[in-house]
């Protein structure tokens, strides 16, 4: 745990000195909204939405690679409907708030030229790579308890994910990107838990405002 609090103000004590590192490293600023669901709860569909912002740092690698590390505070979990209505007779949902670092690998294309050569840019890029979360907190929302029984004593603290995305720039500086977030660490196993049931595992889909300086 002690750890986990160091580790954002390491990257905070850094930024300032990654803007002025130009043209190897970048750095910027992301935030959009996340869609989840969890595996193994009686929930179906991408129906929790959540809020995720941070930093995120980029390093220019041979060619066209680049390698990026953010730090996020990400919001997952799950909802029985991505709108709750009042009518509902079963309403749920379970928020978790995390801090996460993904560490990715870029490969980039359609580059865009410019007489000064400093400020082209690739349009489009797909990254791969691994995102390693830690639990801060959860919240839930359930008026038939049968969350409460599981969350919070029973949920994982850490998680390790695979993540894809896609990116598109309008301009060397702003783009947007959509990600694709799978667990490969059970967020609940029934097998260590008196509770028993399913076991659960997480999905999301990240959808991203950058801005790099």
């Amino acid at each position: 745990m002690k750890h986990t609090k160091t580790l954002p103000l390491i990257l905070l004590a850094f930024f300032p000195m990654l803007l002025t590192a130009q043209p190897r490293f970048r750095a910027g600023v992301v935030a959009g909204i996340s869609a989840s669901q969890i595996d193994g709860d009686i929930s179906r569909g991408f129906n929790k939405l959540g809020f995720l912002g941070g930093l995120r740092v980029i390093a220019r690698l041979k060619g066209r690679s680049d390698a990026s590390m953010e730090i996020l505070y990400a919001q997952r979990g799950c909802q029985n409907e991505l709108i709750p209505s009042d009518t509902d007779p079963t309403p749920y949902s379970l928020t978790l708030n995390y801090i996460e670092v993904p560490i990715q690998w870029h490969f980039k294309d359609w580059l865009v030229e410019h007489e000064d050569a400093k400020i082209n840019f690739h349009r489009i890029s797909v990254n791969a790579g691994l995102s390693y979360a830690r639990l801060l907190g959860s919240k839930v929302d359930d008026d038939f308890n049968w969350l409460n029984s599981v969350a919070p004593d029973y949920l994982k603290k850490n998680d390790l994910s695979v993540v894809l995305g896609a990116n598109f720039f309008f301009n060397r500086h702003s783009g947007i990107t959509l990600r694709w977030n799978q667990s490969l660490v059970l967020l609940y196993d029934s097998r260590n838990s008196p509770q028993g049931g399913k076991s659960w595992n997480g999905r999301c889909l990240y959808f991203q405002t950058v801005y790099l300086f």
